[in-house]
């Protein structure tokens, strides 16, 4: 697939890797809408990203909110048409045991980082459908493959994104929408400005990171050549083959080392 002259709506798109990614679609020659809940850093991205091409649309919307993401989607269709490419990254965690979660804030990491996608996709499903073409970009995670302390509520959200892809790579094939799901590793971005992040004691494995440019090439790259599944770096593919290939032999160590999280927490 060539990315020159597609229109991609990008959510999260006013920070971080999607960001990154409406950039490097710009250079690649799409026109992009970025979409985000937070309209300053919208207002900020729209001006920085004009600057590599004036064919960038922003958005305020909350993908958390039914009612929201339908508004959006009616702006959209109106004024641009159906997107070509859907590319579903907006999220958040905290870093907090499921015990320590508040209620809401259990159901907001869940509604935004699972079921947001969801709705992003429902109401340009229909669209991409009657056109019988598109793509659906879905940002989940490492935490997506991995079990990762103590982001139990997070990891459930993007598990299930993983599982929800599948079912709608089959489901869309008929259509000729493919379905592409890229699971990036740690990168530093404002996904860590939450509180309980910046609280929490620093562990050894936080200094292994990739950089934006990694994971926004690698995204660019899946949609090209309709990768289904994406990790960056490969690595931790490598290392999901394995934990399931010889359970018995590393699932304890990985076990003890995402336990020590644990304990370092409640040491505290």
């Amino acid at each position: 697939m060539q990315l020159n002259d597609k229109l991609v709506l990008v959510t999260g798109g006013s920070s971080g890797i999607g960001k990154q990614v409406a950039a490097d679609l710009l250079r690649a020659g799409a026109s992009v809408i970025i979409v985000s809940n937070c309209a300053d850093r919208l207002a900020l991205a729209l001006t920085e990203l004009s600057t590599i091409a004036s064919r960038v649309y922003s958005l305020e919307c909350d993908v958390g909110d039914t009612a929201s993401v339908t508004r959006m989607a009616d702006r959209v269709l109106a004024e641009h048409g159906c997107p070509d490419i859907l590319i579903n990254n907006a999220g958040f965690a905290t870093y907090r045991t499921f015990e320590a979660t508040p209620m809401e804030e259990m159901e907001r990491l869940v509604s935004v980082n699972m079921v947001g996608a969801m709705r992003c996709t429902k109401v340009f499903l229909p669209a991409m459908i009657a056109r019988r073409s598109g793509t659906i970009v879905n940002m989940a995670s490492v935490a997506g493959r991995l079990v990762i302390t103590p982001n139990g509520t997070y990891c459930a959200a993007k598990h299930g994104m993983v599982a929800w892809s599948e079912t709608l790579k089959y489901e869309l094939a008929h259509f000729n929408i493919q379905v592409n799901v890229v699971c990036p590793g740690r990168v530093e971005t404002p996904f860590f400005e939450h509180e309980t992040f910046q609280a929490r004691t620093q562990r050894a494995e936080t200094r292994y990171t990739i950089t934006l440019e990694d994971v926004s090439r690698a995204t660019l790259k899946a949609i090209t050549g309709n990768r289904f599944l994406t990790y960056v770096p490969w690595t931790f593919g490598l290392m999901y083959w394995l934990l399931n290939s010889l359970p018995f032999i590393l699932k304890p160590i990985y076990g003890k080392l995402i336990s020590n999280r644990i304990k370092t927490i409640y040491q505290r």
